[in-house]
């Protein structure tokens, strides 16, 4: 390593410039879920990294990285021997930086962590209910224990949110890791990585999820103390005893933040909960499907090799149970679309009718639209049309009912208003990504109703999401 040295914001801007040396660095940390990096693995990473890199480059990221370099920039907190090995340690703030970099290494939070988090909120909580403090800012005891506080609720607040991301994005790259599995058509992958699967995700549920859940519970009881909601509704009252409203509400925020992350992190339970039962049910048939091929297959090596033998024995079907009433199931028959005629001329038209509408709509040609009847057909292009561009000035925003949001737009400006121009509009908003303004749509199983005259319409609830690149 170089014997030079950089100051700490050339150093570190060096750092986030090759940001993907400490992303796989903190990587190897957390895998084997230590505070400290061997030193002759950060030197091994670094030398992999810069043999890509010309001879300047070389000597600028030796310079940067050398150990003497990065504890004389405090980047490095310490530099110990244990065990025959020199490990290093950064500074935790160091990690934090470049743990924002990547969702995969937002901090796990574990039960250990979450009670450490609420020891040392419950620790301030008590010496606000001491009687020893002046509850003022002139005094220095009580405003240094109230930046505390605020730092200490922030912190957890945002460490939550980071775990929720990240619980988020491993329940969804499981989930689709687990569907590539099932299409495998080699049955060792398929066995293997659904095993793994179900490793991980029970990990994931049993390590993270459920003690996050049990801790944003503000109905559970803890034997050695208050919980979380119990703190934050105790030291509302501290500050609504001293007249400080607004540190009390700032109490019910932290109260009703928390209480939302706590249904979230349900919906993530209740997810995995339904990935294990489908997996372990994948599973278990894949094994009774590979026992009953195996025991098959002895069967027809001894129609092989004895020369009695030319079928295999029925008993064989009515001990396995697997092949009983086979033989009275119906072959699945072929739906021929690509030699029907008849279909392939309805596919042609119903395209040139669509082709045909969009260009109407477009050039807004309703002079040539004459119905033999009445104007029905123009009058009705002119209401979708108004109600495109109701729908296209309508403000997007994270809806938890955009049924219903909607439909209040639309029924306070467009005359005669009835329920199928919610579905018109819906339609526009659901096909447009420009309307949709980078929030997507989810489709809940809750319910609501909407009532047009004597009618009650029953339908899904559609969340829309901000997408967070």
């Amino acid at each position: 390593m170089s014997d030079q040295r950089l100051l700490t914001i050339p150093t570190f801007s060096i750092m986030l410039e090759h940001h993907t040396i400490m992303r796989d660095i903190i990587r190897e940390m957390d895998e084997k879920s230590e505070p400290y990096v061997r030193e002759a693995t950060f030197i091994s990473r670094l030398h992999r990294y810069i043999q890509g890199q010309n001879k300047d480059k070389q000597k600028q990221l030796r310079t940067a990285f050398s150990t003497e370099n990065l504890l004389a920039a405090h980047i490095l907190v310490d530099k110990d021997e244990f065990g025959g090995e020199s490990r290093l340690i950064f500074d935790r703030s160091v990690i934090g930086v470049f743990r924002l970099f990547d969702r995969s290494l937002f901090q796990d939070l574990t039960d250990v962590a979450l009670k450490i988090q609420l020891g040392g909120i419950r620790l301030l909580l008590a010496k606000f209910q001491s009687n020893t403090l002046l509850f003022s800012d002139s005094d220095l005891d009580f405003k240094e224990l109230i930046d505390e506080l605020f730092h200490r609720l922030s912190e957890l607040l945002n460490s939550i949110r980071l775990n929720l991301v990240k619980m988020q994005m491993i329940n969804q790259e499981l989930s689709e890791a687990s569907e590539l599995a099932a299409k495998s058509d080699n049955s060792q992958v398929f066995s293997v990585l659904q095993r793994e699967s179900i490793e991980k995700i029970s990990l994931l549920l049993s390590r993270h999820i459920l003690p996050t859940r049990q801790f944003l519970d503000e109905k559970s009881r803890l034997t050695d103390g208050p919980n979380l909601f119990e703190c934050l509704q105790s030291l509302r009252s501290q500050f609504e005893h001293h007249q400080d409203y607004q540190r009390s509400t700032a109490m019910l925020k932290y109260e009703v933040s928390f209480n939302s992350f706590h249904s979230q992190i349900s919906k993530v339970s209740q997810s995995v909960d339904q990935f294990l039962a489908r997996s372990k049910k994948r599973l278990k048939q894949f094994n009774a499907i590979e026992a009953a091929f195996s025991d098959l297959v002895k069967e027809l090596d001894e129609t092989r090799h004895n020369l009695k033998r030319s079928q295999i024995d029925g008993q064989f079907a009515r001990d396995n149970g697997s092949f009983l009433g086979l033989m009275q199931q119906a072959r699945p028959k072929v739906l021929r679309i690509s030699s029907s005629e008849a279909y392939l001329n309805n596919v042609v038209s119903d395209i040139e009718a669509r082709v045909a509408d969009q260009d109407l709509l477009e050039n807004n040609r309703y002079v040539d639209l004459v119905s033999s009847k009445d104007d029905s057909t123009e009058r009705r292009l002119e209401r979708a049309e108004c109600i495109y561009n109701l729908v296209k000035q309508m403000k997007m925003t994270e809806y938890q009912d955009l049924t219903l949001a909607l439909q209040r737009r639309l029924k306070g400006n467009l005359p005669d208003y009835h329920f199928i121009d919610l579905l018109e509009g819906l339609n526009f908003l659901m096909r447009s990504n420009e309307m949709l303004d980078g929030h997507a749509v989810k489709v809940t199983n809750f319910r609501n109703r909407i009532v047009q005259g004597d009618t009650v319409y029953l339908y899904r609830k559609i969340r829309t999401e901000r997408v967070t690149q």
